[in-house]
């Protein structure tokens, strides 16, 4: 499972994973040394405070798929910078996003020609559980 998480999520650590209900959980810990700051691009290592971040990934055999990410917020090093703090960001998802790029990839492949009620069906068949309004949330940010 190591080699997986480390494959698939790079910049985090493999802690654990559980089966709850149908829905396969994976607990992963940060390990960048720093990261760096979205305002001004300066890099920073002093951590300011830690939370969890919950997010949505593809299945894995089948089981729908929650990550639980142990992350940082950092101090920006840049004084002239307007922003103090800052969260580390990752490869595999945006900020402030709810799935992973490559979950959301899937969602917009399938949903491309298919109807978003159709389309909704499809990937509830995959074990990827998402709303049509959702789907079109998608599409319209891509779109944008």
């Amino acid at each position: 499972m190591k080699e997986l998480v480390q494959r698939l999520f790079s910049g985090t650590e493999y802690l654990s994973h559980k089966l709850e209900g149908d829905e396969l959980v994976l607990e992963l810990e940060s390990v960048q040394e720093e990261s760096s700051c979205p305002y001004c691009n300066l890099s920073s290592d002093k951590v300011h405070s830690r939370y969890q971040r919950k997010f949505s990934d593809l299945p894995i055999k089948g089981y729908p798929t929650t990550v639980i990410l142990h992350c940082r917020k950092f101090f920006c090093r840049n004084q002239e910078c307007k922003h103090q703090t800052f969260t580390e960001s990752f490869d595999f998802i945006e900020p402030l996003e709810s799935k992973t790029e490559r979950l959301i990839f899937e969602i917009l492949r399938i949903s491309e020609n298919n109807s978003s009620r159709k389309a909704s069906a499809i990937l509830a068949d995959m074990g990827i559980k998402t709303s049509r309004a959702t789907i079109c949330n998608l599409k319209n940010k891509k779109i944008s």
